[in-house]
């Protein structure tokens, strides 16, 4: 067993009852929980642990005071990238921490393009957090009053429109790139509705665990109430995540093609211990598939893409296997790509031309003419 001190030192004071966190990859630390390993406060901006590790391996972790809403930023106000402790037995490590995450988006506010409504903490009888729902409306939505629009669901809310409230800062730029491609007459007009995961992602993500008990809230409550407060298309939804989300939007689209027309999957976790149902449902659809359009994406960079990636492919010969029709169906693997919201951003045009796209005729904001 390794002991060894870590020292965090923030640049302003705490006030009573908050506390600092380390969460990290290692089962000591949690696991990536955000509240993983308290520290001790020893003095006002001082605080300690000392961490007992089963091996030397370095391992990557992050500064909490509890959630990601309050990991640690830069003196510029950036989310860092993960930190690295390479253990040494009885030695110490010091760590400066200029910030918190949820004190530069209370000064910055929401960075996300276009118009939209924050729906906070919805409340679902099926599940035992309540989460923040964003609803993001296309170009001219205001100035075309008989319209009806498709909606578009997706998981894991903070990530998608504003790198202030996103991990390490980057967003899925959703809101930026369907903007500018609906103007450019690339796609479809379309609203996205974007719930926020909560500290059960995991369970409320698994289709083993609470995903049927999650899509209820998604099918039975949000939905139904987004089709009443604003101008959807009720019979036009598509769906979209990532990792566990990319996982949970397969499982959702296959379930409930009477629901979703489409779904989004990007790194989707179609590992043996979370993916087993959604191969199941597959091998059991031969001859009987859903009408649905299925984007499958995958990178191979780092540990965990490259894990994924195995079980992305394996649903993909599984899906030709089963016969499904090549025009419903993209595949696209990006070596270079990590397990990141940077490399899922680089990817959003793909799989929204792919759910969205049209024929490429300029769709002009109505708006504009009022504004001249």
């Amino acid at each position: 067993m390794i002991r060894m001190l870590v020292v965090v030192r923030t640049a302003i004071s705490l006030g009573i009852g908050e506390q600092v966190f380390l969460a990290g990859a290692p089962d000591e630390l949690g696991r990536w929980n955000p509240a993983g390993v308290p520290m001790t406060r020893v003095e006002d901006n001082r605080w300690e642990v000392m961490l007992s590790l089963r091996t030397a391996e370095a391992f990557e972790f992050k500064i909490t005071r509890g959630s990601w809403e309050t990991e640690e930023v830069d003196a510029q106000g950036r989310l860092p990238g993960n930190r690295t402790l390479a253990p040494v037995d009885q030695g110490t490590l010091e760590i400066p921490v200029a910030g918190w995450k949820d004190g530069v988006a209370a000064q910055k506010g929401p960075q996300i393009t276009g118009d939209y409504q924050i729906l906070p903490k919805v409340h679902s009888k099926f599940l035992e957090h309540d989460r923040d729902v964003i609803v993001w409306f296309p170009p001219g939505y205001e100035a075309r009053p008989t319209k009806r629009y498709p909606v578009l669901y997706m998981h894991d809310g903070r990530q998608v429109f504003d790198p202030g409230t996103s991990t390490w800062g980057k967003d899925w730029q959703v809101d930026e790139l369907a903007q500018d491609m609906i103007l450019n007459g690339e796609l479809e007009p379309f609203i996205v509705v974007a719930a926020d995961c909560t500290e059960a992602r995991r369970d409320e993500y698994s289709p083993a665990k609470k995903g049927d008990d999650y899509l209820r809230f998604l099918i039975e409550e949000l939905k139904p109430m987004v089709d009443a407060t604003w101008r959807t298309d009720p019979e036009r939804s598509s769906i979209a995540g990532s990792s566990m989300g990319g996982l949970l939007s397969f499982y959702a689209g296959w379930k409930h093609p009477d629901v979703f027309e489409g779904a989004a999957c990007l790194s989707p976790a179609f590992a043996e211990r979370y993916g087993h149902e959604c191969f199941r449902m597959v091998e059991a659809a031969r001859g009987n598939l859903p009408e649905l359009k299925l984007f499958l994406s995958c990178g191979g960079a780092g540990d965990l893409e490259s894990q994924l990636l195995a079980g992305t492919l394996k649903m993909a010969d599984l899906l030709h296997n089963v016969g499904y029709p090549e025009k419903r169906l993209s595949v696209r693997i990006e070596s270079w790509a990590e397990h990141n919201e940077e490399a899922w951003a680089r990817m959003t045009p793909h799989w929204l031309r792919f759910l969205f796209g049209r024929a490429q005729i300029a769709d002009p904001d109505p708006g504009a003419a009022k504004k001249e």
